[in-house]
């Protein structure tokens, strides 16, 4: 026969190219779908929106925390971009923009805090009087969308005809997310009823007004707030003030803005037509939109709003009575200027105001509950401005306003001018703490001053002293300093040109690769630990009223940089922007795209600033400790315990990538270990096979040499094969990890060939078995009889032991690391979505590796199967049962088990200190688990 055919008669060859072969080429193809899901996933999650975030040098701008933010490391990046520091300037900026690799540049800026108060609440009790000529006529007179008067419904009230005497408690209450505070509660009574027409006569007619019935009081709360009216659709009654709610203003360059958001950056359309810096005069504004009021407004004018340079004003009204007040109390000067807005709807704060009413009789004993009504903020705020008046409807009340038509324009706003200030404004700074096994770092929150929220005003609107004592301000920590300024700013003038939805903005920016766009993209924060340590769920936080805790929301509006030196109390150019955020004219994913963005951030550090590379970023989540977060009434400060919030981490995409590729091939390479001593042990299977038969071809004459390249011609044929098998999988995959895999299982079968053709000498077997050796154990129960075969074949119980040994310590290395994944990707939102891509391969390959360290052992036990099958029947003969003979190869296995038993579980743990020291011990209870499962499968399987 030739070498092929010998080849194929012998099985042990046979077998051993087939499971190389099979082996070879399963973990090559899972290794190589693992690395292209690996790479494709880091691709599309690894370029956000911009490629350079450039910021003033620390020297100029303390505002980063502490963390380096250098081109060069994997820093972990605050999200507070727009921290108002400032230190980057206009000329800056020009010569970034005029750089040929810039594609887009857009800069960004922390303007201030403005602190207004919402429009008086009011608690509206339906008393609806039905339709009246006299008084509906001439409010819906030309208006198409009033409701023709034929059409009113009938009059209908919640009071009744006789006044009745209530109890109003109006509260309100705030909370951070985790705790909840009542800012105040405070008391009024009198009497309500329904209202009534009253006809009169005056000069040339008759006229109609509307008045309560006899006998009513009215509730009046104390001052600042006022008393209660009748009009034709309600009774309202005026509630105290809510707190004053602060916000914050950020600038940016609309066009710039607009290219680096795209379609989710075109609110900022309207903000690009603002007049230029020398035509916002804010008192020539305010005086064309009275003039403009006085000749008269056509409908689609209330509806739409009086166009203003291009751009449809719907919120006029706000501009008009915000500048008529501020006019009144003297706060515009000849240097005040209207700032152009876009802002925000609705408010992350948890402000809650509640009315309890109450119907009490004479002694004030309450009589009936009749209910409690309730109003957050919530969707239909608008800082600078309001949807609606802040209003509580009494319990049954029907809104019949709307019978009038759109009158809404004439009711929108807040009437109060805001008062912007720069103190508290900055952004957080941080300092480091303790780095993680995940690479994940801690921080601590440097606190501030206290900031004292929840005042009231220092006079009524009818200008009476107000009586502070009503209601117990409330003491903010704050986490933020003071942001420079120019020369005292005069009062501003803001102007809504429009609103945007935050939401629409955080989607744009995406999730794994989501980069800080500035204030008007907030990064949420959730408590995960309390003060003592404990879980605390994952609360999400809410911002304070002040607006200067480390929870912030997106800003409250949005201008251009004419706004912000309006603001500040700048007159020329100075360096206020905060950080432009780069994005490089290269295309493809960050890693094609990295020489010719390391070489812009090249450029632009030239010009003296910070340029962070954060192409192949991605978020994570730092551990925030927030000391000094609340006081008691003696002052003692307590901490909030520990935040969770999503940085930025620099380098993410290179160090994701590198250590799961390094744990994808060392899976691979375990695997191939496991067919390694496969093969080692199907040698020593071989070499006992053709022992005998060499002997023969050395009686007739046959050299050692011509016996050796005998046997060689074999394992050629198997050499061969597995060569073809390397080399088209080489081609097809066209990596190096393929071919090294393929270079390896050459290596290791033509290493087998060699062993196996040294080692092939015929051995005469002389039958040693004493005949009266009075040592000779007495197999009187099949734990002794097995105790005996082991011991009388050393060498093939020492080879299964080895064997099973390493199928232990093979096991528990796997295990962990499918275990490490986690802590090997890092940290950060790509590394989780990474590992999650891997998972499925790396399990795949493992459980591969733990089939074929199986398989070896099993070969291994087979050693002497035709010799321990004539000893079973020779048992069976004697008499034994089923059950001892099955016995007998339970406690054969169960020995081998128990001497294999520390080579696995130390192999293992070795294994797990070398390639995953941080699941070591998962290791070593893996190796365990694995030996002791061995025993039953191999009582089972080897028979």
């Amino acid at each position: 026969m030739n070498a092929v055919q010998r080849f194929i008669r012998s099985r042990v060859l046979l077998l051993t190219a087939a499971i190389l072969i099979v082996a070879m080429c399963l973990s090559v193809l899972v290794q190589s779908q693992s690395q292209a899901a690996l790479n494709r996933t880091v691709d599309q999650n690894s370029r956000g929106l911009y490629d350079i975030l450039v910021q003033a040098k620390p020297q100029a701008s303390q505002a980063n925390g502490g963390q380096s933010q250098g081109g060069d490391g994997g820093a972990l990046i605050q999200p507070d971009i727009a921290n108002g520091q400032g230190g980057i300037s206009f000329d800056q900026l020009d010569k970034i923009r005029g750089m040929g690799q810039t594609a887009v540049a857009a800069p960004i800026s922390m303007v201030s805090r403005v602190t207004q108060n919402l429009e008086a609440p009011k608690l509206n009790a339906m008393d609806y009087l039905g339709y009246n000529a006299g008084l509906a006529g001439t409010a819906t007179a030309g208006d198409p969308s009033a409701l023709d008067a034929s059409k009113w419904p009938a009059a209908e009230s919640v009071l009744s005809d006789t006044p009745k005497k209530y109890r109003l408690t109006a509260s309100a209450t705030s909370s951070d997310g985790v705790n909840t505070q009542t800012l105040f509660t405070t008391s009024a009574e009198g009497t309500l009823g329904k209202g009534q027409l009253v006809q009169e006569k005056t000069p040339g007619g008759t006229s109609v007004r509307i008045a309560g019935p006899n006998g009513e009081t009215g509730i009046k709360f104390p001052d600042p707030a006022l008393g209660s009216e009748h009009n034709l659709f309600n009774l309202s009654v005026a509630l105290p003030m809510a707190p004053e709610v602060t916000e914050s203003v950020v600038a940016v360059d609309p066009a710039s803005e607009r290219a680096l958001l795209g379609s989710a950056g075109d609110f900022l359309a309207p903000l690009e037509k603002a007049p230029p810096a020398d035509a916002r005069n804010a008192g020539a504004i305010g005086r064309s939109f009275e003039n403009l009021f006085t000749t008269g407004l056509t409908m689609d004018q209330l509806n739409q709003g009086p166009d203003f340079l291009g751009v449809k004003l719907k919120y006029w009204a706000p501009l008009m009575t915000q500048y008529q007040q501020a006019k009144r109390d003297g706060l515009l000067t000849a240097d005040s200027q209207a700032i152009p807005l876009i802002v925000r709807t609705g408010t992350s704060l948890d402000l809650q105001y509640s009315v309890k009413i109450e119907e009490i009789d004479a002694s004030g004993k309450v009589t009936k509950d009749v209910g409690t009504v309730t109003r957050s903020l919530d969707k239909d705020y608008l800082p600078f401005v309001s949807k609606a008046p802040f209003a509580l409807n009494w319990p049954g009340s029907t809104d019949h306003s709307s019978l009038l038509g759109n009158t809404a324009s004439f009711g929108q706003g807040l009437y109060d001018p805001a008062t912007w200030s720069t103190a508290f404004a900055a952004a957080p700074q941080y300092k480091d703490g303790n780095t993680e096994a995940n690479g994940a770092t801690d921080k601590s929150a440097t606190p501030g001053d206290w900031v004292t929220v929840n005042r009231l005003p220092e006079k009524s609107a009818l200008g009476t002293p107000v009586d502070q004592t009503q209601r117990k301000p409330v003491d903010e920590r704050s986490y933020r300093q003071n942001l420079a300024t120019g020369k005292k700013p005069a009062t501003p003038l803001p102007m809504v040109y429009g609103t945007f939805d935050p939401k629409a903005v955080q989607a744009a920016a995406g999730d794994v690769n989501k980069l800080p766009l500035g204030g008007y993209d907030p990064t949420p924060m959730t408590l995960s630990k309390d003060a003592a340590g404990n879980a605390a769920g994952n609360a999400q936080l809410k911002p304070s009223l002040s607006a200067t805790g480390l929870v912030s929301q997106s800003a409250g509006a949005i201008t251009d940089y004419y706004g912000l030196a309006a603001a500040r109390g700048y007159d020329k150019n100075a360096n206020v922007i905060d950080a432009v955020r780069v994005r490089a004219k290269a295309a493809g994913n960050w890693k094609t795209a990295q020489p010719d963005v390391e070489n812009l951030a090249t450029q632009i550090r030239a010009l003296g600033l910070e340029a962070t590379v954060v192409a192949g970023s991605a978020r994570e989540d730092a551990n925030i400790f927030v000391p000094g977060y609340s006081k008691d009434d003696a002052g003692k400060e307590s901490p909030l315990g520990t935040v969770q919030q999503s940085w930025v981490r620099q380098n993410a995409a290179d160090a994701v990538s590198g250590s799961l590729t390094g744990t994808n091939v060392t899976l691979l390479f375990l695997t191939l270990l496991g067919a390694t001593l496969l093969t080692g042990a199907s040698t020593v299977s071989y070499i006992r096979q053709r022992r005998s038969e060499a002997g023969i071809l050395r009686a007739m004459g046959w050299t050692q040499k011509r016996i050796r390249s005998w046997v060689l011609e074999e394992f050629a044929v198997g050499a061969a094969a597995l060569a073809a098998a390397g080399l088209v999988l080489s081609l097809l995959s066209w990596n190096l990890a393929t071919v090294i895999v393929s270079a390896t299982m050459l290596v290791i079968y033509v290493g087998a060939a060699l062993l196996a053709a040294q080692q092939l000498r015929h051995r005469v077997v002389v039958d040693q078995e004493p005949q009266h050796d009075e040592r000779l154990v007495l197999v009187d129960s099949p734990l002794t009889f097995a105790n005996r075969q082991l011991t009388t074949n050393r060498f093939n119980s020492i080879a299964l032991a080895v064997a099973v040994g390493v199928f232990g310590a093979a096991v528990g290395a796997l295990i962990a690391l499918l275990i490490d994944i986690p802590r090997t990707a890092g940290a950060s939102a790509l590394s989780g979505l990474a590992a999650a891509t891997i998972s499925l391969p790396s399990l795949i390959l493992a459980i591969f590796g733990v089939i074929v360290s199986l398989l070896l052992t099993l070969v291994t036990g087979r050693f002497e199967l035709h010799a321990k099958r004539e000893y079973l029947g020779t048992l069976r003969a004697m008499g034994w049962n089923p059950d001892m003979l099955g016995q007998v190869r339970f406690f054969e296995n169960a020995l081998v088990g128990t001497v294999a038993l520390p080579l696995g579980v130390l192999g293992a743990l070795g294994l797990g200190l070398l390639l995953a020291p941080y699941a070591t011990l998962w290791a070593g209870l893996a190796g365990l688990l694995a030996v002791i499962c061995w025993i039953p499968i191999a009582t089972k399987v080897v028979k």
